[in-house]
């Protein structure tokens, strides 16, 4: 006989396990979603265990978790009496039940659906782990699982990944003794686990506290993002922080990191000067990077039509130019220059500029997005003054001030005191904003395109790369000068487009211009007073290309346009295109995983699964009797080949009704028994031919229709 202590420690440790598995899919969800508490729900999970362990009667159990379940709503809510918290539940339900997505569901509720489905899959795994010992299927999941949350989002599963590599080794040494000592009481299954266990922990030890080599093979992450992108405006839309192609994207929540150079051409540009190509602007700064003002104003204007729209004062002297674009891919936006003026295309094509952000959509008449590859522009060529810049009074605009120096409230102190370090001196807004211009040009920061970091949790994006890396491209140049500026109180925002390109040819007096993915680029646009918006360039290894103080007369040359031969195009409602500041659209695949990890996926996926399993496992008893009648009316063969299963078979669904055989109990014996229950005799004459047709005696006088009728009588009788 065992020892006491061996007997507790066989069924202490697979609960424990069991419940530390689970326990590692909670742990991740407060840094990938927006669930917090996750304590709570690791001590829900918890006492699920224990109450196992304990073996506590059914009905006291769920007791204790449903007391459990109020308390926790309770605390978290504030709800001042179980029947409020009960009527809470219950509204929410109702409006979800109904249809009403748009509020559905509320935290009460998606909190009491998420304990419901941590009591479903605890049940699982102590069904699977601790009575089933099949412990490989789970952790092989919880392993896949840290493994994709620490490829594609921005959860680092480090500490994950060792725990569950030692939990690994543990779980195979604990059940795999046991099956030893099971087959040889005489196994000594003490030395043999602290010998197998001492391997691996002196390994794990010595190979975390170790010195590293870094990554020697590149991350596979972004060569499979760099087969399968596309230079479009859906291009790099995650906001992994991994390595990404560089290409124009909308979603800039998170910046940071490195990225591959992608020489895929995104348009054509045959125009007379140079300058950067405008898509949108974007003026919330989160911390960890920008995000659009929430607006849904929109300007309208037909294929050549004037805009209406103000781009700077009289006081900036302007030359009208043309261009000609001609994208090579497939676009619902357009590119264009600062102080675009009209646009004209052979299509039947209405321009809808997005107020919020200056992004132009293309659509139909009927606002389908409508993508057009080759138009012609006309904007005219800024000259700003200098001397206007200088005298620009102070904004006096409250909610424009508001909006263009919105700063985030734990943007550290020592970015606003570097703000004015470096402001010190100067009189004007003009001179302040060049002087935070050229700060970057100082030999401390470097452009670097790999070696770049990416914020943790608790960091800011521009306060790491002012003091700590000081390493970076475009991105932390261009958003770390708007967040100085803002800290001066002078209004700036974030622009997205591309640089110029390169200059490939000349055709007809004019240059061609390839611009490519890796031309895209972000710059700053500071408001003067009396001006209007004015570029600057920080960024390192690049220089302005816009004119101050001195305005160059070019001779005006009006490019025919070439006509296109039209083409159907696709129809796309406008709609999906112009989102609230959303980046959701047309993205791959992990991207879309990476941002879908939140209360509604969570609760959604899991709770459909377990409602599911919860139905087929507490309707087995209607469904599995008739799945077993109709498996053996399906076979071909007669005689004992179908008798000798089919009675196996009766025998696992009366065990499963209810009607257990003991160990010593025969054949015989046990008939008698399930014939006293169902009040019949036929489970008796059914054990008579199937001992039989065992055994060979006098097979051949058994009446094999009789006892397939018979086995299909008691079949149905364990119908419930």
């Amino acid at each position: 006989m065992r020892p006491l202590g061996a007997n507790m420690l066989s069924t202490v440790l697979p609960n424990a396990l069991a419940a530390w598995l689970l326990t590692e899919w909670l742990w991740p969800l407060e840094a990938v979603t927006d669930t917090a508490h996750i304590g709570v729900f690791v001590s829900f999970v918890a006492l699920c265990f224990g109450l196992h362990l304990l073996r506590v009667p059914i009905w006291l159990s769920a007791l204790g978790k449903m007391v459990y379940i109020w308390w926790v709503l309770s605390r978290l809510f504030s709800f001042a009496s179980i029947a409020a918290l009960s009527h809470a539940l219950w509204r929410d339900s109702t409006v979800w039940l109904s249809g009403d997505w748009s509020s559905m569901p509320g935290d009460a509720l998606r909190t009491f659906v998420f304990f419901l489905l941590l009591w479903a899959v605890s049940f699982l795994l102590h069904w699977l782990i601790v009575r089933r010992n099949r412990w490989f299927v789970p952790y092989a999941l919880t392993v896949g699982y840290i493994a994709v949350l620490d490829t594609f989002l921005p959860y680092s599963g480090n500490g994950a990944i060792l725990r569950l590599v030692a939990l690994g080794f543990f779980a195979f040494v604990w059940f795999q003794g046991e099956e030893l000592q099971a087959k040889a009481p005489s196994f000594r299954i003490g030395k043999w686990r602290a010998a197998a266990l001492f391997i691996p922990a002196v390994a794990l030890a010595v190979g975390y506290a170790g010195p590293k080599l870094p990554p020697q093979w590149p991350d596979p992450v972004a060569f499979i993002r760099s087969y399968h992108a596309q230079p479009e405006e859906t291009n790099d839309d995650s906001p992994s922080p991994g390595v990404a192609k560089v290409g124009y994207g909308q979603n800039d929540s998170r910046l940071g990191g490195p990225f591959i150079a992608d020489d895929t051409v995104v348009f054509i540009a045959k125009d007379q000067g140079r300058h950067y190509w405008r898509v949108e602007t974007k003026d919330i700064y989160t911390g960890k990077g920008w995000e659009a003002f929430q607006s849904e104003q929109v300007q309208s204007f037909g294929n050549g039509e004037l805009i209406r729209y103000e781009w700077w004062s009289d006081k900036v002297k302007t030359v009208e130019q043309t261009a000609e674009i001609t994208r090579q891919d497939q676009a619902f936006h357009l590119v264009y220059p600062l102080g675009l003026q009209q646009v004209q295309t052979s299509d039947h094509i209405v321009y809808r500029m997005h107020m919020a952000t200056e992004k132009i959509y293309t659509s139909d008449q009927n606002a389908n997005a409508l993508p057009i590859r080759q138009y012609m522009l006309t904007y005219m060529e800024p000259d700003f003054p200098i001397e206007a810049l200088r005298a620009a009074p102070p904004v006096q605009n409250p909610p424009f001030l508001k909006r263009y120096t919105q700063l985030p409230e734990t943007l550290p102190q020592r970015v606003r005191d570097l703000a004015k370090q470096i402001a010190a001196g100067e009189q004007t807004a003009y001179d302040k904003v060049r002087a935070i211009e050229q700060y970057f040009q100082l030999g401390q920061y470097t452009y670097e395109t790999k070696d770049v970091a990416v914020p943790k949790e608790n960091e800011d994006y521009v306060d790491q790369f002012l003091f700590e890396t000081k390493r970076g491209y475009c991105d932390n140049f261009s958003t770390s000068m708007v967040v100085l500026v803002r800290s001066l109180g002078i209004p700036a925002r974030w622009v997205k487009g591309y640089t110029s390109g390169r200059l490939v040819s000349e055709q007809d007096g004019e240059n061609l211009y390839e611009i490519r993915n890796h031309d895209a680029h972000a710059w700053v646009e500071v408001y003067f007073e009396g001006v209007g918006w004015v570029p600057f360039e920080p960024t390192r290894g690049f220089v302005n290309p816009y004119a101050f103080s001195l305005s160059q007369q070019n001779e005006e040359q009006q490019a025919q346009p070439s006509q296109p031969e039209p083409q159907e195009q696709p129809r796309v409602p406008l709609e999906q295109l112009i989102k609230r500041s959303s980046p959701e659209q047309d993205r791959h695949w992990w991207e879309k995983l990476a941002d879908s990890w939140s209360w509604q996926m969570v609760l959604g996926v899991f709770a459909m699964l377990a409602a599911l399993g919860g139905t087929i496992y507490t309707t087995r008893r209607k469904w599995w009797p008739r799945l077993t009648l109709l498996r053996f009316r399906r076979r071909q063969v007669d005689g004992p080949e179908w008798l000798v299963p089919a009675y196996l078979a009766l025998l696992r669904q009366l065990h499963d009704y209810g009607l257990k055989r003991k160990e010593e109990e025969t054949l015989r014996q046990y008939a008698i028994q399930v014939d006293r229950l169902f009040e019949t005799d036929e489970m008796e004459r059914l054990t008579k031919s199937y001992e039989q047709a065992v055994y060979g005696a006098n097979s051949s006088r058994i009446d094999f229709r009789e006892a397939r009728q018979l086995w299909e009588n008691l079949i149905k009788r364990t119908i419930s």
